[in-house]
């Protein structure tokens, strides 16, 4: 073959209406057997209408180092001059002569411009819907046009049709064009026949929520508690008729919350079902590195993933890559919030009178896991700064030994302890041990108490406790409307939390959904999320800041309309009362009784512990 400064300078064939075949250079046609096929094929339909397509079939291959190697190659068909022969060119194509599309992409870029929507051109390229989106994405990125139609008409234009067409079957498309040819190679042009019209019934694929709940004991009833609210508002959305005339379906799946690789995998499984969001409850492993493998099956394939782990390090890393990690929300505060809301609420109580602290010493029973701490040196700094002298001990996430903890709160005798546990059962035990030996000490405590079964496990060792949330349900119209209908469709309580944020994740993706005419645009929906604000039961959704983590009230934000409230409840007479911050208390501070009023037996065998250590 002839080159020119080490480049191809293309070919040139004449075949007869008997399909023999004269090339120049010698063997630059011929050889490729396959090609070769599909210039016989448009002699025999003797059609004066040039044909043009990039050929991306199999090439016999090249000399190593040739200047052609590797190419694809531009076909160019006009009428010969003989009646039934045809005249064709062969050049090489650059990547920047298709716009740098990928032979898949020029694939998907045909049968986008065949008129295909995106599940017929997954079925024929035999990949998922997701894929087939994505793929449809890129090219019109890739293409810088707005739209399939007008990606269709650049694709005629610029001649980026491409041959062979993908796919086992011709039937339902159009023998016209390329079409055409194709279907003559194929032996297939009666198939192609275009079929009696008959008007289809609008059926649109359902919106798929893929949802991982945790199963492990100690949190099966949580986990039980998000699924149900999901539950009831895809319902809700679906007797309105769905986004657009699309349903929601919830597709959930139960994996072990203290182990990583159980809900990365998980969300691989999501991933691979073709859904359209995905939503995780929390996870216990919450390290950069743990939350980076959990989080990326998602992020490779960019759905929209909304989780609530309360997580500093999941901040952190959606902020410090937000081109990887773009996709993924955190719909709550980060874990670090807490230590700010117990300072602010003792020196509430203990400025306005309301509440009498027997010393300065503070105990805080941490997280023994860096990536769980709730009271960080921030926080500490901010106790001596409004005069107590705080101390922090590390209780062990999963496994705490409570016998130790009372020892300590015994041997420090703090005026307040906060106790750093997520689990309800091991809170509860921390209670009935503590009570057995008590102290007069304010006990404030974290999230567990919101799931419903705590109260029961706790009994009366409960009362007077204050806990905290991130995430509560406000008790507000917008909450007690949701609670009534949680208890109407699920016969149980909706508890204070979980059942609350899941029911409005739901809903803040329906809600960004229905402005969005492409669902699956990943990008876009992406983009919205950031950009809305939603009042759910929970509080407001703000996910706009750079580290797509909601804010909370007022300890971050002085807005609440953007924020959701960290809520301080009090358990009193076996109720849940909301106590801080303004203005959403349903009752006041109630100061608990003295320890010797409550139990004297207790605080008579307190005392004995105490003189013998």
């Amino acid at each position: 073959m002839a080159t020119s400064a080490g480049r191809w300078s293309g070919a040139t064939a004449q075949v007869s209406r008997a399909g023999s075949i004269r090339d120049r250079p010698i063997g630059a046609v011929t050889r490729h057997a396959r090609l070769t096929g599909y210039l016989r094929a448009a002699a025999g339909l003797g059609s004066t209408s040039p044909l043009s397509f990039v050929w991306i079939g199999e090439l016999a291959p090249d000399p190593p180092g040739s200047p052609e190697a590797g190419r694809r190659l531009r076909v160019r068909i006009t009428a010969g001059r003989v009646a039934g022969s045809c005249e064709v060119e062969l050049d090489p194509v650059e990547p920047d002569d298709v716009a740098g599309l990928s032979r898949r992409e020029l694939q998907v870029l045909t049968l986008l411009a065949c008129g295909l929507t995106n599940p017929d051109i997954a079925a024929r390229l035999g990949v998922s819907r997701r894929t087939a989106a994505t793929h449809v994405e890129r090219v019109l990125g890739k293409l810088e046009v707005p739209s399939r139609a007008a990606a269709a008409a650049l694709a005629l234009d610029r001649e980026l049709l491409a041959l062979p067409l993908p796919g086992t079957s011709l039937g339902g498309l159009a023998p016209v064009g390329l079409l055409r040819l194709e279907a003559e190679v194929r032996g297939a042009a009666d198939a192609m026949a275009p079929a009696p019209h008959r008007p289809r019934p609008l059926r649109r694929r359902p919106l798929v929520i893929g949802a991982v709940y945790p199963a492990n004991s100690d949190s099966a009833r949580d986990g039980q508690q998000m699924q149900r609210g999901a539950q009831l508002a895809v319902e809700e959305i679906n007797r309105r008729g769905g986004i657009g005339g699309r349903l929601l379906e919830h597709l959930a799946v139960h994996a072990d919350a203290t182990r990583g690789a159980a809900i990365r995998a998980a969300v691989e499984q999501l991933v691979a079902r073709d859904v359209d969001a995905i939503t995780i409850g929390y996870t216990f492993e919450r390290s950069r590195s743990g939350l980076a493998a959990q989080f990326g099956p998602a992020s490779a394939a960019g759905c929209p993933l909304l989780h609530h782990s309360t997580s500093a390090s999941a901040a952190r890393l959606v902020a410090d890559e937000p081109d990887r990690f773009g996709n993924v929300f955190q719909v709550c505060a980060q874990e670090s919030a807490y230590g700010a809301g117990f300072l602010r609420t003792l020196n509430a109580l203990r400025d306005s009178g309301r509440w009498s602290p027997r010393s300065r010493r503070l105990l805080v029973l941490d997280s023994a896991d860096p990536d769980l701490t709730t009271f960080p040196a921030p926080a500490l700094d901010t106790a001596e700064r409004s005069g107590w002298q705080p101390a922090v001990d590390h209780i062990s996430p999963l496994e705490p030994d409570w016998r130790a903890a009372v020892d300590r709160i015994h041997a420090l005798d703090p005026a307040a302890v906060m106790i750093a546990c997520f689990s309800a059962p091991q809170t509860a035990r921390f209670l009935h041990r503590f009570r057995h030996t008590p102290t007069d000490a304010l006990l404030y405590t974290l999230y567990s108490p919101s799931i419903p079964e705590f109260l029961e496990q706790a009994g009366p060792a409960a009362e007077d406790l204050l806990w905290a949330t991130v995430t509560g349900r406000y008790n507000d119209r917008f909450g007690n409307e949701f609670g009534r209908r949680f208890r109407h469709r699920h016969h149980a309580e909706p508890g204070m939390s979980s059942a609350g944020i899941h029911y409005d994740i739901v809903h803040l993706l329906a809600a960004t959904w229905s402005q969005c005419a492409a669902p699956h645009d990943f990008r876009l929906v992406n983009d919205l999320l950031r950009h809305r604000i939603h009042r759910g039961v929970n509080g407001s959704y703000h996910l706009g800041t750079a580290n797509q983590t909601n804010l909370v009230y007022p300890d971050e934000t002085a807005d609440p309309s953007i924020a959701q409230a960290h809520l301080v409840y009090q358990i009193q007479a076996g109720q849940h009362r909301i106590i801080a911050p303004a203005p959403y208390p349903s009752a006041p501070f109630r100061p608990p009784a003295p320890e010797a009023a409550r139990r004297p037996e207790a605080a008579s065998r307190a005392r004995r512990t105490h003189r013998r250590a």
